[in-house]
């Protein structure tokens, strides 16, 4: 049963790719950040880094953890907010929040990720902590470990210089891909300007990704003199999602253009198995599907490294469903598993 379950699909991943012109994968760039990533969106594939695991200073990338973070806590974005003093004058790059002064929550998250306020990601981690700013900071890093992000340390929502306060472009990636997946997030990060009618101001977008890049689509600059220039950015072009960090880069915008071209001209997303793609039957005749959809950047040369194996187990009824389990199957690059997919059938 398994090698009849194999042939079905390497059937369909040849229809997938057969269309597609065979090229030779290009060298990666020379990248001249101290440390980079880059990430396929989707699956979280590394396609390019550099002393990914290196912990370093992430200034104001931090803002992608505190907005996130705010997004999935705070029930009613809409709400205007009082904003109290410990949340004003504070150093850096800032919206110049007054005390008492009255703001929409989704001006602030606005004002986090697009004009970099540090007063207005600490009102965010005041707001979500309940007005304890330090409790949100247990969630940023309770959050940080939830996402595998394991060499991250977070002691304030702005990014302000600590020797504690760290993270690494590998982690920082797997952060960026989590809050690229919210659409509130995703509206945020791509604006080129907003008008925050509470603050009384147009706020213009600091990141000239989605400025100058064809394909821009976010997410956060960050800068002070320990971290140097820190960027995270995004880049989507047909079904193709890139993220890239760079971290200490002078030449931050074009070395995450160069990765954002490499990436585009040598990888292309395939859709490798489809939601309810029929798969076989059981052994008393049962149709047997998948339950998910999966896609997996590859460049051309890579295709023939995927390969699919099945452990198809007693059928049983998933509780509360009308859906049976036949089992797994999983989707192998190489020797290494990228996706386990359950096969399901109906009652």
């Amino acid at each position: 049963m398994k090698q009849k379950i194999f042939k079905i699909l390497i059937i369909t991943l040849l229809l997938n790719i057969i269309n597609i012109e065979f090229t030779f994968a290009q060298a990666i760039p020379q990248i001249w950040a101290e440390s980079y990533i880059a990430i396929d969106a989707n699956s979280g594939r590394i396609i390019g880094s550099k002393n990914s695991n290196q912990k370093l200073p992430m200034a104001s990338t931090t803002k992608i953890m505190t907005s996130i973070l705010a997004i999935d806590k705070i029930k009613d974005l809409d709400n205007e907010v009082e904003i109290p003093e410990s949340c004003t004058n504070i150093e850096g790059s800032s919206l110049y929040l007054k005390p008492k002064q009255r703001v929409k929550i989704l001006d602030l998250l606005y004002g986090t990720m697009l004009r970099s306020g540090n007063d207005a990601a600490l009102a965010l981690a005041n707001i979500a902590g309940k007005n304890d700013s330090d409790k949100f900071i247990t969630m940023m890093n309770d959050k940080a470990k939830d996402l595998g992000a394991f060499n991250t340390n977070f002691v304030n929502p702005n990014g302000l210089h600590d020797n504690n306060h760290y993270t690494t472009a590998y982690d920082l990636a797997l952060i960026s891909k989590y809050a690229m997946k919210n659409n509130l997030f995703r509206e945020i990060v791509s604006a080129k300007n907003y008008k925050a009618d509470s603050l009384n101001n147009v706020l213009y977008n600091k990141n000239k990704v989605v400025f100058q890049y064809e394909y821009g689509s976010g997410i956060k600059i960050g800068y002070t003199k320990a971290a140097g220039r820190c960027l995270v950015a995004s880049a989507k072009k047909d079904e193709v999602e890139i993220i890239v960090v760079v971290l200490n880069d002078n030449n931050w915008f074009d070395d995450s253009y160069k990765l954002f071209d490499w990436a585009f001209e040598n990888y292309n997303s395939y859709n490798i198995i489809e939601k309810g793609q029929y798969i076989c039957d059981s052994d008393n005749g049962d149709h047997i599907f998948a339950e998910n959809s999966f896609s997996y950047l590859l460049t051309n040369e890579e295709k023939d490294k995927i390969r699919f194996e099945t452990n198809i187990t007693v059928p049983h009824i998933l509780n509360g469903m009308d859906t049976i389990s036949y089992g797994v199957y999983n989707i192998y690059f190489g020797d290494n598993i990228i996706f386990t997919g359950n096969l399901i059938g109906n009652k």
